[in-house]
């Protein structure tokens, strides 16, 4: 596994049905250690506590499932047939870098220059999946553009509906307006 994901970081992924080879309990797995490391270690808002904060970054799993699941779908209509649990391997074996962001986040409160290292990782992160599903998918990089722009509408979407619904259930407080 250490092996794919150094070859997805060096931007050489494999075939996407080599990626079948992960279970999805595996994939699971690592995408709730991911959400339950980000949950348990980045500082929180005041105004949320910590069990709630904790939900709200576990309530990714989720989103990330149906994301990946468009994904699958918009590749159908490439006519490309990969499947929902090698497309899901791919992205969370790709997204693991992203664990990088969580110390760069402690050291920022200290010196602002952490913060541009937590976009140089982000934007690290983006493209190594941009190119990952250009790769692995054999599509072009265009359609990996596309790809992930509706990737990205879907995820906030999701984001939003979660959000929704933590403030419906009283989790989150509802959003105030600045006075005027």
């Amino acid at each position: 596994m250490i092996k794919d994901i150094l070859n997805l970081l060096k931007f050489k992924p494999e075939p996407i049905e080599y990626y079948q080879k992960y279970s999805f309990k595996t994939s699971i797995g690592l995408t709730i250690f991911i959400s339950t490391a980000f949950g348990l270690l980045l500082p929180h808002p005041p105004e949320i506590n910590f069990i709630t904060h904790f939900l709200l970054m576990l309530s990714m799993v989720p989103i990330i499932i149906g994301v990946t699941w468009s994904l699958v779908g918009l590749l159908k209509l490439k006519q490309k047939n990969a499947t929902f649990q090698a497309l899901f391997a791919l992205s969370v074996l790709a997204s693991i870098i992203d664990l990088l962001t969580i110390p760069l986040i402690f050291l920022s409160q200290f010196h602002g220059g952490f913060d541009y290292l937590q976009l140089v990782v982000v934007g690290y992160s983006l493209l190594v999946f941009f190119f990952a599903f250009a790769k692995a998918n054999a599509v072009g990089l265009g359609f990996s553009l596309l790809a992930m722009s509706l990737g990205t509408i879907i995820l906030f979407a999701f984001m939003i509906a979660t959000s929704l619904i933590f403030i419906a259930i009283g989790l989150l407080p509802e959003p105030t307006l600045p006075p005027v």
